[in-house]
């Protein structure tokens, strides 16, 4: 299965069926989102690619609002193989991709990687089912729109409560059962 491929099966099965973001479902149907595979070799070749991918979200007659940026094999096998590393990565994307291009009001960039961690007090053998809230088949760059973001959240009631929520069910289910979950996400059927 490629990398795009189980990223849409994961955003559809996990992200959308198990309601870890209520405001998923709008993006995919009518397709507002784009998935697009990050080809760059390098951290430098990446950050050009997720500049260029925030100016194209912000620019005016965009057609897609959100857009699912999945890093290829060299580097997500190798420099990014690890949470840290990404997570370390992010704030020069911040800065290349959003303030120097002064989209920092307009953009808002999370992440999610196969090994990501909700608290940076927390680590791997912690094995907590709710950082399968922030886990992705492969290391993901997620780029949405602020404006659409704010009017998502003043429209849904007890949004500040949805990492809770989500923390809770996740944790009802247990770690084992979310692993299995996103595992299934790599099998063809």
């Amino acid at each position: 299965m490629t990398r795009l491929a189980a990223t849409a099966r994961w955003f559809d099965r996990i992200v959308v069926a198990q309601k870890l973001c209520p405001f998923a479902s709008a993006v995919r149907n009518p397709p507002k989102l784009r998935l697009k595979l990050l080809a760059g070799r390098t951290e430098d070749a990446l950050a050009a690619e997720v500049a260029a991918e925030a100016a194209s979200i912000c620019s005016d007659g965009a057609a897609h609002e959100t857009a699912l940026l999945v890093v290829d094999a060299p580097l997500a096998d190798g420099a990014l193989r690890e949470w840290s590393s990404l997570y370390s990565l992010s704030w020069r994307l911040q800065s290349e991709a959003l303030v120097d291009q002064q989209l920092q009001d307009q953009l808002q960039l999370v992440l999610f990687h196969p090994r990501a961690v909700r608290s940076a007090y927390s680590s791997l053998m912690d094995d907590d089912a709710a950082d399968f809230a922030v886990r992705s088949p492969f290391p993901t760059i997620h780029l949405l729109r602020e404006r659409d973001v704010m009017a998502a959240l003043k429209a849904y009631p007890d949004a500040e409560g949805i990492p809770q929520r989500n923390a809770a069910r996740l944790r009802t289910q247990g770690a084992e059962a979310c692993a299995r979950r996103l595992e299934a996400m790599y099998e063809v059927t």
